[in-house]
């Protein structure tokens, strides 16, 4: 039987869209799929060069000029050499993921004659509340003329993601099919009984993350409970800035700021909480490995947050910027370990019954033979 072949297109390799590429390249079926991948060089991070290095079943083909930025001239340039590889590869199927290869990927797939073109924002840039009216305008067009005209199917990971797109006008359900994020089950290990109460996020510290809103709710609880930990697991733009300011109100032994880390699970099984304060998502990865982790959640009310935090279950979800809000919701997980105990056993349950690497895998199966 001859091997489907398939194209995933991707300019941003770090951070939860990585680690979604990363899985499905080390996971599909070899034996029946023939993969390449065509990728951007400047946010690229260890854990993807790694597996460029040893997925050696899998071809890989870097284009520079895809880049986050909007540049003519290189767009121009990256449009043209994504399309002359693509004609070359001649796919079965391209994939694209976020939204500059969503862009270029799918015009180059279409005039490279590929008939099955999918794509998966992992969040629009639209739902930030950041954005201007005219640029949500802009963005919402653009992606609508993609959507009915270069796309096969926009796979969406959360059906808030998906809502978000049918309520812009951005393509009918019908266009849409959803496939949850998952993962491996970590393996077995001891959970933590130190005295501390360990708080981690695993994030950028970027906007869509919205890390001074942590630290802001996390400052608030460290005179009634000294005992905190909180580990920021992460860099970005904003991680100097928030050194400075731990280190200037004296925060050091309680707030935490390694940076990015290859392999943060060793954080997560001490973890006593995860925390993530996004502006908005498409279906965060961290918060799936922390539930495989057992840890429970406090998260914004944003999409993606709300579809993998049943509140008062596995997690509470708090309203985006209201710090008194959020400060009382970590409060009652400070003060109810009994509470605690039987959202952590929640949260693992949850992630085995919704978001397990097998689930994903057969999700895109189903997707990519029906091609």
């Amino acid at each position: 039987m001859e091997k489907i072949k398939i194209a995933y297109i991707c300019e941003a390799l770090g951070g939860g869209v990585r680690k979604h590429l990363v899985d499905l390249l080390n996971h599909i079926d070899k034996d029946k799929y023939d993969v390449h991948v065509i990728h951007g060089v400047n946010r690229i991070d260890e854990i993807f060069a790694e597996a460029k290095e040893r997925l050696t079943n899998v071809s890989f083909y870097a284009v520079a000029e895809m880049e986050r930025e909007i540049s003519f001239s290189k767009d121009f340039i990256a449009f043209r050499k994504t399309a002359k590889l693509l004609k070359n590869i001649k796919p079965d199927i391209v994939h694209c993921h976020s939204s500059k290869a969503g862009v270029l990927g799918r015009v180059a797939a279409k005039y490279a004659g590929v008939q099955d073109i999918y794509y998966t924002p992992h969040g629009y840039i639209i739902q930030s509340p950041k954005i201007s009216t005219k640029k949500k305008t802009l963005f919402t067009v653009i992606e609508k003329v993609l959507a009915s005209t270069f796309t096969s199917k926009v796979v969406h990971v959360s059906k808030g993601e998906e809502a978000e797109a049918v309520k812009h006008r951005i393509l009918k359900r019908e266009k849409s099919v959803i496939v949850y994020n998952g993962m491996n089950s970590p393996r077995d290990y001891q959970k933590s009984t130190l005295s501390e109460f360990h708080i981690v996020t695993i994030a950028r510290m970027d906007d869509q993350k919205n890390p001074w809103e942590a630290i802001k709710i996390v400052e608030k609880l460290l005179g009634e409970f000294p005992n905190i930990k909180y580990t920021y697991v992460g860099d970005g733009q904003y991680l100097n800035e928030i050194r400075e300011y731990v280190k200037s109100k004296g925060l050091g032994k309680n707030i935490i700021l390694p940076g990015f880390m290859n392999n943060p699970y060793k954080i997560l099984e001490v973890a006593d909480l995860f925390f993530l304060t996004s502006l908005y998502e498409g279906l965060p990865y961290a918060l799936i490995e922390a539930m495989a982790f057992k840890v429970p959640v406090l998260a914004s009310d944003v999409t993606g947050n709300n579809e993998l935090v049943v509140d008062a279950y596995n997690g509470f979800l708090y309203q985006l910027h209201d710090i008194e809000e959020g400060s009382n919701k970590l409060r009652q997980l400070l003060t109810s370990p009994e509470r605690l105990q039987e959202m952590s056993e929640n949260a693992y349950q949850h992630f085995l019954d919704n978001f397990t690497i097998q689930k994903m895998l057969q999700s895109y199966d189903e997707l990519y033979s029906g091609a």
